[in-house]
């Protein structure tokens, strides 16, 4: 009886042993299955952020191509009403002020004579008209329309110029271009939305004619200067003297563009994320957060470079390096 229960005993122990070692192996590959399943969850995990960032990239583009085409028609169609009439006033200008003087020539002539010939009842009936009629002041007021005239006319073609310097709507291949052309173009622009405390500074260097897709550079320079008018804008107030600076300079086959500004700055944080579509520290409704996204694909495919220099406190900068020839440009 003794050895059946000392048998039965150690098959039990031999069974127990062998369900504890199935429970240990069952343990082990449960947990290499959830090892596995974990793998499997991070890497399509991966998967669908990378497929998120595609998306977005897309969207940017998307919204940057309907965003130039809608600018350009836009700024063809303006560019295209103003320019005839803004043409009429400023070529009639010219001969109207010629004119003018002509007419003022034979009043003073007139003026003169009669003080010599005429009798001293005309000489006061004249003179009556003329302080009725405050005939200097006329003459004045008329000298200073025919300039008021002409300062409008000459700053509108300035517009009309810029709007066609900045869509270049007729220019949807790579061209030789002056990138000063492009900038100007641009802050004439900007000018009305430009604060009068914001000064622009410009400090061009001699560059070559450089060959792009001038529509989408005009489109890099007017997001950054934007951006930056926003910034000086939004602290206009505590800054001393808030000014924006663009430097130019050629470096042989290269050329580079600074925009500066003496803003707030970035916090780290911020500036590792400002070329994310969609990311943007403007309030709601005040930006899309797709600007610099679109920016920065714009550089990219002039398989140019650019880089940010910010702290908070101590303004921004944007550098911009862009090849002088192009072999192949990306028309997104």
């Amino acid at each position: 009886m003794a050895d059946k229960i000392n048998i039965l005993k150690k098959e039990k122990e031999r069974e127990q042993a062998e369900r504890l070692k199935v429970l240990k192996e069952n343990e082990e590959l449960v947990r290499e299955q959830n090892t596995l399943l974990e793998e499997k969850v991070r890497m399509r995990t991966d998967e669908l952020e990378q497929a998120l960032r595609n998306l977005q990239n897309t969207q940017s583009q998307l919204v940057s191509q309907e965003k130039m085409a809608s600018l350009g028609q836009l700024t063809a169609g303006i560019a295209h009403e103003i320019n005839n009439p803004i043409n009429f006033v400023s070529s009639n200008i010219t001969p109207l002020k010629r004119d003018i003087n002509d007419i003022m020539e034979v009043i003073e002539f007139y003026r003169e004579t009669a003080q010599k010939e005429f009798q001293e009842g005309s000489k006061k009936k004249a003179a009556d008209l003329e302080e009725e009629l405050e005939l200097d002041y006329v003459l004045e007021e008329v000298n200073q329309l025919l300039k008021g005239m002409e300062e409008g006319a000459k700053r509108t073609v300035e517009i009309v110029k810029g709007l066609r310097l900045f869509s270049r709507v007729d220019e949807q291949d790579v061209k030789k271009v002056d990138l000063h052309d492009g900038i100007n173009s641009t802050l004439i622009l900007l000018n009305s939305s430009i604060p009068g405390k914001i000064r622009i500074v410009r400090e061009f260097g001699e560059l070559p004619m450089v060959e792009c897709l001038a529509g989408k550079i005009n489109q890099v320079f007017m997001n950054i200067i934007n951006n930056a008018v926003h910034a000086l804008s939004d602290h206009i107030d505590e800054i001393k003297d808030p000014k924006i600076e663009i430097r130019t300079r050629s470096f042989g086959e290269t050329v580079s563009i600074e925009i500066e500004d003496n803003g707030p700055g970035m916090p780290e944080h911020v500036k590792q994320r400002i070329f994310e579509p969609f990311f943007t520290t403007k309030a709601v409704g005040k930006g899309t957060g797709l600007g610099l996204s679109i920016v920065y694909s714009i550089i990219e495919n002039h398989k140019g470079t650019m880089e940010v220099e910010t702290e908070v406190g101590q303004g921004t900068i944007f550098k911009i390096t862009l090849p002088v020839h192009q072999s192949n440009v990306k028309h997104e």
